[in-house]
């Protein structure tokens, strides 16, 4: 999916820095226009359908901001581009569509500008969920949060704010009150943080309450920030912001421990330390599993054949075979070179059969055709059933029985049985 950024000012080295940084992000389109006339002309062609637009307060015709006051018609977040810091723009647009308002400075403030442009485009798939027994607070911040594309859940109380978490596995920010009946923050808190640390999960407090000790007491607990109920918009959003981006660096500090950088998916240091732990509590009540390990035939023959970027394509060609193939229960990843080891859980064996002769054809039937060359290749995958003593040698009875997939012929599937 492209999105599209509409970008309005009349100076031409601001709107083509924009576009050149925006457009860095390959999923983003960025339109320009110098005037309001040439604004409205491009909402117009594309029936208002922009995901987010940048706006100069002073365009030749519309110097006292009239540029905005169009466009909030169209319910687009606006980002307020100026080059003046005498304009108080909280008070003049306080009911507009208004995200973020920046100064035109120098290339800092554009490339903020491009920041939030991206976290915009994120946010419409993160969950934050609003706790507060006022239900005008509720809707202030719902409103604040739909108008940053972020999807607002709301609860009166602690107790139902646990089950809607429990509900919602993907909930990125709690903003919660202080004072609440039934259970109020402080409690809220702590039932949280005993089940989502801080690298899933983001704490914002509120309150109107001036007590300066609320806030240190709230963090000692496991809140991630404080904000009183005062705050301005561009506060609200700076700190919503600032949570989002704290948790992504924490998922991207993870991708890079645990996921192969050239397929995505888990590696093989993850998959012993997670797979452990799947294996020892399904040998522990008594449940199956199976770990199949999938190796691409005469993998040497591609490189020397086509050259090394091929291969590289062969085995991201895996991945998306696997990932489109196994929805769930799976722990996938790749444990080396052109093998790649999967952990089935809470499956049949005879589901799992059918899976993995299902996957071998696929691979069998599968043309590649890249930079004009065609080429296809098979793959021989063993599996085990066999617990063993430990994950490791579990492993070793499915490598056992790859190697005689590879004897007898390659393309074929072969078990080891308890």
């Amino acid at each position: 999916m492209t999105y599209k950024v509409l970008v309005i000012d009349d100076s031409h080295s601001i709107t083509q820095s924009l576009k050149n940084l925006i457009e860095s992000n390959i999923d983003i389109k960025v339109y320009i226009a110098k005037s309001k006339k040439e604004s409205v002309e491009l909402l117009l062609e594309h029936r208002g359908k922009f995901d987010i637009i940048l706006a100069d307060l002073g365009l030749p015709d519309a110097p006292n901001g009239e540029v905005v006051d169009f466009m909030i018609k169209f319910s687009i977040p606006i980002i307020v581009l100026t080059g003046s810091e005498q304009i108080d723009i909280e008070n003049k647009f306080r009911n507009k569509n208004i995200v973020d308002y920046i100064l035109k400075d120098g290339i800092t403030a554009l490339q903020y500008a491009t920041t939030i442009v991206n976290r915009i485009i994120k946010n419409k798939h993160i969950k934050v969920l609003v706790v507060d027994d006022s239900k005008i607070f509720l809707k202030q911040a719902s409103d604040l949060l739909s108008r940053y594309k972020l999807i607002p859940l709301t609860s009166t109380n602690g107790v139902d704010a646990l089950k809607i978490l429990e509900e919602n596995k993907d909930i990125k920010i709690v903003l919660t009150d202080y004072l609440m009946p039934i259970m109020d923050g402080i409690e809220l808190t702590k039932k949280i943080r005993s089940k989502y640390s801080k690298d899933v999960l983001s704490i914002i407090v509120t309150t109107i309450d001036s007590n300066k000790r609320i806030p240190s007491k709230f963090l000692k607990l496991g809140a991630n920030d404080f904000l009183y109920k005062d705050f301005s918009k561009e506060e609200f959003f700076v700190r919503i912001n600032s949570s989002l981006e704290v948790l992504e660096l924490f998922d991207d500090m993870k991708n890079k421990i645990n996921k192969d950088y050239m397929t995505g998916l888990y590696n093989r240091r993850y998959f012993f330390d997670f797979g452990k732990k799947i294996y020892n509590k399904n040998k522990n009540s008594n449940k199956s599993i199976a770990i199949a390990i999938i190796d691409i035939d005469n993998f040497k023959l591609i490189n020397d054949t086509y050259g090394h970027s091929i291969g590289d394509f062969a085995i991201k060609e895996v991945a998306k075979i696997l990932n489109e193939n196994i929805m769930s229960s799976t722990l996938i990843s790749r444990i080396g070179g052109e093998e790649f080891c999967l952990l089935f859980y809470n499956r049949e064996k005879e589901e799992i059969e059918v899976l993995l002769e299902d996957i071998r054809k696929k691979f069998e039937n599968n043309l590649i055709e890249i930079d004009n060359i065609k080429f296809n290749y098979t793959v021989s995958i063993g599996c085990s059933f066999d617990y063993g003593k430990n994950i490791d040698e579990m492993v070793h009875f499915a490598d056992a029985s790859l190697y005689e997939a590879k004897e007898s012929g390659k393309n074929k599937v072969r078990y080891k049985w308890e």
